[in-house]
């Protein structure tokens, strides 16, 4: 599946056909969903909270490949500076980690490892690590398919070729699904159901207004990310039994 070679490091890109690239967004939720599982398993390890935390913590970068964290560490990078937009997106094309980068990192991975110590041994952690991941990549579905490209060539614009209503409804079907077999383990990741969209709208309108008029592919990297964390913060903070 194109979704998996793309959003993970199992090496599933050959797979790919000629179709446009956007269709693949249908199903990154459901890529989200098989990343959930991985670490929901993970979390039965008997070992105490703060190892337990930074071995999923590990986890959930490695299988990704820091994919989703380069973004966020670029957009940081790029949004944050106090230049023209022109000049912010060639900011968020540099390779190199500037001060904004190296903090938005160590500030969300720092969140998510408390947001999980929190959590450990609950049925909240189970029911949170299966939804985070899941909403998080409907996000960037969502986020593609509501806002323009910000460079017409880019990455960004390549990889939403296709994307269309269809894809969207099979993306947020997806997750809907998942979210609600998740609240029977614990009710209340509902809470994502208002984060994730939530995010997108406010997060999503200011990163577009500050690179000219529309998002990048680093900056649906960085919505997965800042998604994925309020909702395990979201859970951390309700109280569990």
């Amino acid at each position: 599946m194109r979704a998996v070679g793309l959003l993970t490091v199992v090496p599933a890109w050959r797979d790919a056909t000629d179709r446009p690239l956007g269709h693949s967004f249908a199903w990154y939720p459901l890529v989200g969903g098989l990343i959930g599982v991985g670490l929901a398993l993970l979390a039965q390890l008997p070992i105490a909270p703060n190892v337990g935390a930074f071995l999923l913590l590990l986890a959930w970068v490695a299988v990704t490949g820091g994919l989703h964290l380069d973004g966020l560490g670029d957009a940081c990078d790029g949004l944050l500076a106090t230049v023209a937009p022109a000049r912010r997106l060639e900011i968020m094309k540099d390779p190199r980690a500037g001060s904004w980068a190296v903090l938005g990192i160590g500030m969300l991975l720092l969140g998510k490892f408390a947001a999980l110590s929190t959590l450990h041994g609950h049925a909240a952690a189970t029911a949170v690590l299966l939804v985070a991941p899941v909403v998080g990549r409907w996000g960037m579905v969502f986020a593609a398919y509501r806002f323009a490209p910000a460079r017409p060539g880019g990455m960004g614009a390549l990889f939403r070729t296709g994307l269309g209503r269809r894809e969207l409804t099979v993306a947020s079907a997806t997750a809907l699904l998942w979210l609600a077999a998740a609240a029977w383990i614990a009710p209340q990741v509902w809470v994502a159901l208002l984060i994730a969209p939530l995010l997108v709208i406010v997060m999503g309108a200011w990163a577009a207004r500050r690179l000219g008029g529309g998002l990048t592919g680093d900056t649906y990297g960085a919505l997965c990310e800042m998604i994925e964390l309020v909702c395990v913060l979201g859970v951390a903070l309700w109280p569990v039994a």
